[in-house]
């Protein structure tokens, strides 16, 4: 294998050999992974094409996760079992971070105004708190109410407080479309009449969350998680890989202004980040209606918004709207 690889211009050391072959990422010599030619055993020319990829990648990775990841998401054929261990890795320890910080912004709500509302009010709030660290987003929806005339000398306190407010029933069950109030405020805030190059990050956050809204919402735990990721077979593995890669770049052609058609998943933190994305999908699945593509259901959600937020306002139409956010033109 070291001579193969090494025809390629690509140096594979004995040390790296061993360590793959511990972690089940490459097979060990045995009757069941080699072909004999001659009186000679070898492996066959799967597996040499297997180690390449995983000599291109490996110079990025730090970890055997990382190299499973990077690899699986760049189509190199990396065997199952090594690719869900790290697939369980990257997503269940952030679920678990993430459970913890809404469970810590929801005791940050004076206790005397919990429990006010309807049940599901608090933990909407809460969820809205840790959205308050997207930055980008959050900076985009505060300079785009501040274009409001009667918002235009408003504090950064206040505007926080309504950006807030907006990111509150975002992640409610679903929008209160009957308080002038807040569609205003969700109107302004989303901004799809103005430059959507002030709007993007806001865009895709809101329509991240409006896009649960349109599902059959239930509650999981994080053994109902484990449990259904387990349950997926290596070919459900592969498809899953292909709409998230497929959301990826949807996501990106919007966030490039439609001058970017791809995502290339080239680092340890953006698989990472498509492995969550991918367990997230197996359990997401169910509260839409069979077939669903993660990337279509985000355009769907941001064009549900733009409807909403048109209505009793002047937009730029639903054919110039649809021409600047339809995935792959």
């Amino acid at each position: 294998m070291i001579r193969i690889t090494a025809a390629c211009g690509l140096k594979l050391s004995p040390y790296q050999l061993e360590r793959w072959r511990t972690a089940g990422l490459i097979p060990r010599p045995g009757p069941d992974t080699q072909v004999k030619i001659g009186d000679t055993k070898v492996y066959p020319p799967q597996t040499a094409a297997l180690v390449a990829g995983l000599l291109v990648c490996a110079p990025h990775c730090r970890s055997i996760d990382d190299l499973a990841l990077l690899a699986f998401f760049n189509e190199v054929p990396v065997p199952f079992d090594p690719v869900r261990a790290a697939l369980l890795t990257a997503y269940f320890p952030q679920y678990s971070k993430d459970r913890e910080q809404k469970d810590e912004a929801l005791q940050r709500i004076p206790a005397k105004h919990r429990g006010q509302e309807e049940p599901w009010y608090d933990w909407a709030e809460a969820a809205a708190f840790v959205d308050m660290e997207n930055q980008a987003a959050v900076r985009q929806m505060r300079d785009n109410l501040r274009r409001r005339r009667d918002l235009a000398t408003a504090s950064r306190h206040e505007l926080d407080g309504r950006v807030c407010g907006v990111l509150t029933w975002l992640n409610a069950p679903a929008l209160p479309t009957h308080d002038s109030v807040f569609m205003a405020d969700l109107r302004a805030a989303m901004a799809f009449a103005g430059p959507p190059e002030q709007s993007r990050a806001a865009w895709l956050l809101a329509a991240h969350c409006h896009s649960e809204q349109l599902a059959e919402r239930s509650e999981t735990s994080g053994s109902e998680r484990l449990d259904t990721f387990l349950a997926v077979t290596e070919k459900e593995l592969r498809s899953l890989r292909e709409l998230v890669k497929e959301a990826l770049d949807a996501m990106w052609h919007m966030a490039t202004e439609g001058r970017c058609r791809r995502f290339d998943v080239n680092s340890p933190s953006m698989a990472r980040g498509a492995g969550r994305m991918l367990v997230e999908w197996t359990t997401v699945r169910r509260a839409h209606p069979a077939g669903a593509r993660p990337a279509q259901l985000l355009v769907d959600s941001l064009r549900s918004l733009w409807s909403l937020c048109s209505t009793d306002s002047v937009g730029e139409g639903r054919g110039a709207f649809e021409c600047r956010t339809r995935p792959g033109r």
